[in-house]
C-alpha cells in the first residue's frame, strides 16, 4: 500500500493532488496533503453549498462571525467533536470546548458562555450512559475549569445514535470592533507558536474525522486538552492581541501549525518560511511530519513585527502568563509554503495547490412528501409523551455546568434550552439558544428548527440577531446524504434571507457512520437573539388561577409586535413556544417548574412546533383565545385527568433513576 493510501487520501483526489502540483509529492508532502485535502480541513464535499447565506457585512473567512452591538461585536461559533467522543468520550468533549473557544479568542474577543447540543443514543444502552457519564464530565470540568459559564444546552436521545454520539459545542465571546484582531498575515513578519509544547496526541486528527470509524479507529487521534493551561492562554492572548504589533493570530486546531500557518499566509497574499527544529516540543525523538500534524491543544500562532520591541513586549506577556512560546518562522512576498528541518527542505508547495482542494458535485433530489397519520387518541399521546426520555428533564446532566461564573448570567433554564446573558458593555441583553429537529425530510427538520428558534427568542422578548449552525451527516459519498444535505442546505438559506437572519458562521461535520449504522441528518442551530429594553425581560411567578390564552399566529412579525407590547407592558407573565411535544408538553415543562397544574380545552394538544403562542396572565386579554387555567394538583385536558405529582415524579426524576 502506498503512503498516499495509508494516509486516506483516495486515488482519485491524490490523481488531483499531482494534476495541479505537476508532480508527485514527496512523502513529507504527502502527509501535508492528507491533512489539508481532507474532509475535516478542506470541505471538499460542502463548500460549494455553505457559501452563500445571507450574512449581513460580516467578517469573511474567519474562525467566527458576529453580530453588532453598538461598538462591539458578539462573536460565536458551534462545532463538532463527534469523531473524537465516540472513542474517547472524555478528552473529546474537553477538546471540543478548547476548540471552539479558540476560535473566539483568536479574534481578540473574551470567551463569555458555552452551550452544547448532545445527542445520545437509547438510555437502555449501557454504553449510552457510558457516553453521557464521559461526555457531560468532560464538558463541565473542562467549561467549568476555564471559567466560562455553559448557559445552556440541550440534549436528544435517539437509538439512531447508540453507537456514535454527537457533540456539537458552541462558544460566545464579546470584543470592541476596534480590537478584533484578524487572521490574515501580511508579509515580512515573524511567525510566533504560543503555549503547550507540541506532542504526537491528535496526530492526523484531521483525516480521522474525515472518514467513516470503525474498530480499528486510534486513540491517538484524539486530543488531550488542558484546561488550567487554556485559562492562562485566554488571558494572554487577550492582552497579545491588544498589541499593535500584532498583525494576525490563528487558533491552532486541525492539523496544527500547518492549517493555522498556511490559512493565515493565504489569507494575507504572502509566503511562509517555517523552521520545525525551532518549535518546542515535548520529546526529541518526534519527526518533522508529526510537529507539522500534531493536534496537541492550547497553541495559538501569531504573526510579529520584525523588531526586537515587539518581541520583548510579546515576552513579557508570555512570561508573566508562564506560557513558552517560540519563533518558528517568517512570512515574505511570494505564494510559496517552505518547511525547513535543520536547514534541509522538506517542501516548497504553492499555497494555492496546498489550500484548494478539489470540490465534489453533490447529487439533490427533492424530498419525498410523507403523509403521517396519527389514529392515537389524546390519552395514548399523553402516556407515549411521558414515557419518552426526551421529555423528562435534563437537569442531571446540566446541574454538572456551573452557569454563574463571570456574573454575567441572567436566566438560566435548561428545559427551554436558553440561557440570557446581561452586557454591561452594551447595555443589553443577549439570549442563547440550540435547537435541532430530527425528521427524515431534512428540509422539515430544518424549517422546524429555525421556526422553532424564532418563536423561543420572541416568546422571552427578543430579536432573532444571528445564527451559527453544525450540519452533522452521514457518508457524502452515499447519494442519499448528498440529497439530504443539499436539501437541509437550501432550507436554511431559504429562511435566512425570508427573515434577514445572518448565518455567521458554521461547521459541517461529514462521515457520522460506524460499522455500517449511519446518524440521521442533524442540523443544530445556534441562535443569538438582542434585547435592548429590559422591561420585556420578565420574571413573574405563575401562580393558581392564572389563566391560559393562546395568540393566534397568523403573520410572525405582527405577532412578535403584539408580545413584546404585552411583555412591555406587563400584561403577560409567561409567554410559551409550541415544542416538539405540543401545547400539553410545553405547558407541563412550564407549569411543573412552579410546582401546579392546569386545566384546557382546546384542540391539537400534542402537535409538534405550533405556529401558536401561548400565555399565561392574571389579566383579562383581548384578541386571544382563553383556553383554561393554572389550577394546583391536577392534568386536565380533554375531560382526561391526570394527578399532577405523578406527572412531576416521571418528569423530574425518571432519567436519574435510568443513569444509576
Amino acid at each position: 500500500m502506498k503512503l498516499y493510501q495509508k494516509l486516506n487520501i483516495s486515488d482519485f483526489l491524490y490523481q488531483k493532488i499531482v494534476e495541479k502540483l505537476k508532480r508527485e509529492p514527496n512523502d513529507f508532502e504527502t502527509y501535508l496533503f492528507s491533512a489539508m485535502h481532507s474532509e475535516h480541513c478542506g470541505y471538499m464535499h460542502s463548500k460549494k453549498y455553505i457559501n452563500d447565506f445571507y450574512k449581513e457585512n460580516n467578517y469573511e473567512n474567519e474562525n467566527s462571525g458576529c453580530i453588532r452591538l453598538k461598538d462591539h461585536c458578539i462573536f460565536f461559533k458551534i462545532e463538532s467533536h463527534n469523531h473524537p467522543c465516540a472513542i474517547e468520550p472524555y478528552q473529546g468533549s474537553m477538546t471540543g470546548i478548547g476548540g471552539i473557544v479558540r476560535d473566539i479568542l483568536s479574534l481578540g474577543a473574551k470567551p463569555i458562555a458555552l452551550s452544547n447540543s448532545l445527542k445520545f443514543g437509547s438510555l437502555s444502552e449501557l454504553k449510552t450512559k457510558y457516553y453521557i457519564d464521559e461526555i457531560t464530565r468532560g464538558i463541565s470540568d473542562y467549561g467549568n475549569s476555564i471559567g466560562v459559564a455553559t448557559i445552556t444546552g440541550e440534549t436528544i436521545f435517539d437509538k439512531k445514535f447508540n453507537n456514535l454520539p454527537i457533540v456539537n459545542v458552541l462558544a460566545l465571546g464579546i470584543i470592541e470592533e476596534k480590537d478584533i484582531k484578524l487572521s490574515s498575515a501580511k508579509s515580512d513578519n515573524l511567525i510566533i507558536l504560543l503555549g503547550s509544547k507540541t506532542g504526537v496526541d491528535g496526530l492526523n486528527g484531521a483525516s480521522f474525522a474525515s472518514g467513516v470509524l470503525d474498530e480499528n479507529s486510534s486513540r491517538q487521534s484524539v486530543q488531550i486538552g488542558d484546561p488550567y493551561t487554556k485559562k492562562r492562554l485566554i488571558d494572554a492572548v487577550i492582552e497579545i492581541n491588544k498589541l499593535k504589533e500584532i498583525t494576525a493570530c490563528q487558533d491552532l486546531g486541525a492539523s496544527g501549525i500547518l492549517s493555522s500557518t498556511s490559512e493565515m499566509a493565504y489569507k494575507g497574499n504572502c509566503a511562509v518560511e517555517l523552521y520545525l527544529e525551532k518549535v518546542h516540543t515535548q520529546i526529541e525523538s518526534i519527526k518533522p511530519e508529526e510537529i507539522m500534524l500534531s493536534e496537541s491543544q492550547e497553541r495559538m500562532a501569531f504573526t510579529i513585527e520584525n523588531s526586537t520591541e515587539a518581541i520583548e513586549k510579546f515576552d513579557k506577556i508570555a512570561k508573566k502568563y508562564e506560557l513558552d512560546y517560540s519563533i518558528i518562522g517568517k512570512t515574505k512576498k511570494g505564494n510559496t509554503y517552505e518547511v525547513y528541518y535543520n536547514d534541509k527542505l522538506l517542501c516548497n508547495l504553492d499555497l494555492g495547490v496546498l489550500c484548494e482542494p478539489y470540490l465534489f458535485d453533490l447529487e439533490k433530489k427533492e424530498p419525498k412528501k410523507l403523509e403521517i397519520f396519527n389514529k392515537k387518541s389524546n390519552l395514548e399521546q399523553f402516556l407515549s409523551m411521558i414515557s419518552d426520555d426526551n421529555f423528562s428533564s435534563k437537569e442531571f446532566i446540566y446541574s454538572q455546568f456551573d452557569q454563574e461564573v463571570q456574573g454575567r448570567t441572567s436566566f438560566s433554564q435548561k428545559e427551554n434550552s436558553i440561557g440570557i446573558l446581561y452586557l454591561k458593555e452594551t447595555e443589553s441583553f443577549i439570549a442563547l439558544l440550540n435547537q435541532t429537529v430530527l425528521d427524515i425530510n431534512s428540509k422539515k427538520a430544518v424549517y422546524s428548527a429555525f421556526m422553532s428558534s424564532y418563536r423561543k427568542l420572541v416568546s422571552f422578548g427578543f430579536d432573532f440577531r444571528g445564527i451559527t449552525n453544525c450540519l452533522n451527516f452521514a457518508n457524502p459519498e452515499n447519494k442519499e446524504v448528498q440529497s439530504d444535505f443539499r436539501v437541509a442546505v437550501d432550507e436554511l438559506k431559504r429562511l435566512s434571507f425570508l427573515y434577514k437572519i445572518p448565518i455567521v458562521s458554521g461547521n459541517v461535520s461529514f462521515f457520522n457512520e460506524i460499522n455500517d449504522e449511519k446518524i440521521p441528518p442533524a442540523v443544530t442551530l445556534g441562535c443569538v437573539g438582542v434585547c435592548e429594553n429590559k422591561n420585556r425581560i420578565i420574571k413573574s411567578k405563575i401562580n393558581k388561577n392564572d389563566k391560559i390564552y393562546i395568540l393566534k399566529n397568523k403573520d410572525e412579525i405582527k405577532s412578535k409586535e403584539i408580545i413584546f407590547n404585552l411583555l412591555e407592558n406587563k400584561k403577560v407573565k409567561k409567554v410559551i413556544s409550541i415544542g416538539r411535544f405540543g401545547l400539553v408538553g410545553s405547558l407541563l415543562k412550564e407549569t411543573l417548574f412552579y410546582d401546579l397544574g392546569f386545566k384546557i380545552n382546546y384542540q391539537n394538544y400534542f402537535e409538534q412546533y405550533q405556529k401558536d403562542y401561548v400565555l399565561i396572565t392574571d389579566k383579562v386579554l383581548e384578541n386571544a383565545v382563553l383556553i383554561g387555567e393554572v389550577i394546583d394538583d391536577k392534568i386536565i385536558f380533554d375531560d382526561i385527568s391526570f394527578e399532577k405529582e405523578k406527572i412531576k415524579d416521571i418528569y423530574f426524576n425518571k432519567l436519574t433513576e435510568k443513569m444509576k
